[in-house]
Parts: C-alpha cells; sequence; structure tokens
C-alpha cells in the first residue's frame, strides 16, 4: 500500500469539487452517496488532473499503471451508507479531495483496518482488498476520486 501527500494545489482541489458537482448522480444502495460515471479519465475538465496522478504514482513509486475506470464519489458519513466493495483491476486509487476533519474519518476503511489519509492525499492499494469509505456520527462533505488501475 502507498500513500502519497500533497497532490494538488487548493485551487485545484476546488475546481475538482466544482467540475464534478453537475456530474454527481444517484445509483442506488449499491453506490452510496453520489457518483459521477466512470470514464471521468476522458471527460475534458478530468484528463489533465488524472493523468497528472498517474505521473506523480510513477515519479513517487515507480509504478506504471494504465486507467480502466475513474469516478468521483461524494459522501456524507451515514451509516447506511456503507458499501463494503473490491475492484476488479490490479490496483485501486483513491485521492481524498475534501475530508470532512483533520483527524477524523480521513482515511478509507479496510476490512481489517482503518487506514488514515489527509486531505490531499491518496491511496493505492491492491484492488482485491475490501473496502468503504468510513462512518460519522457527524454530517460532512467527502469527495473522492478513485481510479482502477492496470499494470502498464
Amino acid at each position: 500500500m502507498y500513500i502519497i501527500k500533497n497532490v494538488f494545489t487548493d485551487g485545484q482541489r476546488h475546481k475538482l469539487i466544482k467540475d464534478c458537482q453537475p456530474l454527481l448522480l444517484q445509483w442506488g444502495k449499491k453506490f452510496p452517496g453520489r457518483q459521477t460515471r466512470s470514464h471521468l479519465h476522458l471527460h475534458p475538465d478530468f484528463i489533465s488532473p488524472i493523468q497528472e496522478m498517474v505521473r506523480i504514482i510513477f515519479q513517487e513509486t515507480g509504478l506504471n499503471f494504465v486507467i480502466s475506470k475513474s469516478w468521483i464519489n461524494w459522501t456524507n458519513g451515514k451509516k447506511k451508507d456503507i458499501a463494503w466493495h473490491r475492484h476488479s483491476c490490479d490496483y485501486a486509487l483513491v485521492y481524498y479531495i475534501k475530508t470532512p476533519f483533520p483527524f477524523f474519518s480521513n482515511g478509507t476503511l479496510f476490512e481489517d483496518r482503518f487506514v488514515r489519509a489527509p486531505q490531499n492525499s491518496m491511496i493505492i492499494f491492491p484492488a482485491h482488498l475490501v473496502h468503504t469509505a468510513p462512518t460519522s456520527p457527524f454530517r460532512f462533505d467527502r469527495y473522492t476520486l478513485s481510479l482502477n488501475l492496470n499494470n502498464g
């Protein structure tokens, strides 16, 4: 598992949130909160930042990936929105665009542990690991960008 911090500037993060708003959809219980379609890496507003993420991954880890899917999630910490899942690819990535609190619910919940990750960081992990967004007794706006990655 890799954690890479300080990925984008505040301005770039805010632009991702602004640009995704008209693309966020409700998909039902299988996809809690709201989520964009899974081809965000082909959308003109997101090509450049997503390619920059892949470049940063290579620079930091030496891993070369090809993107198969990409999307942004919005969740608010409700317990009913727990959705344990895994990805059908080699690696999964979660980039934390906006997280609620400096030290609370920032990261991803795996079956065997909670991995903390600050806002503006990304984690890359084997895609077979079952995980979900964490819950919270407080309501908040949490935005993450996810990528399905295959070895390039």
